[in-house]
């Protein structure tokens, strides 16, 4: 085997080896990633399912108090 060839035999190798590192970085990327916005994006559902439920007893409370007040005009009318 002459030198040429193993120095090309030398660089396929290393870029096999770059290429299954890209590919690993990537995998670990990717999980990290997944795991990270399921880690924030729970708690950020939680919240918007509680702003929700303030949100109807606010608008409940509003429309409570302003049906409230029409029966009490029409008590005062009559």
């Amino acid at each position: 085997m002459s030198v040429q060839a193993m120095s090309e035999k030398n660089l396929r190798k290393e870029i096999e080896m770059k290429l299954r590192e890209r590919a690993l970085i990537l995998i670990a990327a990717v999980l990290i990633t997944l795991v990270g916005f399921s880690l924030i994006s729970a708690p950020a559902v939680e919240m918007v399912k509680v702003g929700k439920e303030a949100g109807y007893e606010i608008i409940t409370n509003w429309l409570a108090k302003a049906d409230m007040a029409h029966h009490q005009t029409e008590v005062r009318k009559a």
